[in-house]
């Protein structure tokens, strides 16, 4: 049984919304979600359900991270599938994901999972950078409505602060690095997404500076172990030296890949 449910997703962002507008009601609610107020009214009480695709409808329209797209279908999905499997595999996944959130927190799983959250506190920091919404959101081609969740998320971790209408970062906004590998689940995500952040970079009508290359050698199992160790050890080099600069003006991300691609024999 699930810990946790997807109707919690739903009430959530309407609490948050009428935060921020005491007089917005589920009717507006419904309105914006693209649901007859009626039917949204019943999912909420639970009386009716949600099939896949009107679960990632509905993900899409409340905003969600990415990460908390694929949990929230699958919180669906474990409880309204047509098909016994589909449900039990859809299960496993969520108390996969629940045992990351007992182990690491949820808003923390969030931030290491997808891409943006380091990225904002990252931008924050960029020298004579106005960190509002408008220009978070132009600056990292995200919408104000993403931006104001993150910011509301990476406040809670504490790696932002708010002084009047702008947003700072703190001085432990590298608590989350890319590196990080507490969670297999949550690094894959991220790197997942920062594949995809490549991919659009190397896009023939995006003007964005990138620098990649590829190629494949033979080796064994223990010279690649010994080059897995310099790869990190020269990721953080480099990091350092980027870092060193007076003057920081823009954000690059720094990947590297480093993965068998022959069918394992030992």
């Amino acid at each position: 049984m699930a810990k946790h449910h997807y109707r919690d997703y739903i009430l959530k962002e309407l609490e948050r919304r009428q935060r921020k507008n005491p007089s917005y009601s589920l009717r507006a609610y419904a309105r914006d979600l693209e649901v007859p107020c009626s039917r949204l009214s019943e999912i909420i009480n639970g009386k009716v359900g949600l099939s896949e695709s009107r679960a990632m409808n509905l993900a899409v329209k409340l905003n969600l991270a990415p990460s908390e797209r694929e949990f929230f279908v699958d919180l669906a999905l474990s409880e309204h599938a047509r098909s016994a499997v589909l449900r039990d595999m859809a299960l496993k996944r969520v108390q996969a994901r629940e045992e990351a959130f007992e182990k690491f927190g949820e808003e923390e799983f969030a931030v290491i999972s997808d891409w943006y959250h380091t990225a904002i506190a990252e931008v924050l920091g960029l020298d004579g950078f106005e960190g509002t919404l408008e220009n978070i959101g132009n600056r990292l081609g995200l919408s104000v409505e993403i931006v104001e969740k993150a910011l509301e998320r990476l406040e809670t971790v504490k790696l932002i602060s708010k002084v009047g209408d702008k947003w700072v970062p703190n001085n432990n906004n590298n608590k989350y690095s890319s590196s990080y590998g507490g969670s297999s689940q949550a690094a894959r995500n991220y790197f997942m997404q920062m594949q995809q952040k490549a991919n659009e970079a190397m896009d023939m009508g995006n003007k964005k500076r990138w620098d990649m290359g590829c190629t494949m050698v033979p080796t064994n199992l223990q010279k690649a172990r010994e080059i897995s160790k310099k790869i990190r050890e020269f990721r953080l080099e480099i990091m350092q030296e980027l870092q060193s600069v007076d003057t920081k003006d823009t954000l690059f991300a720094l990947s590297t890949s480093f993965f068998e691609l022959t069918e394992t024999t030992h």
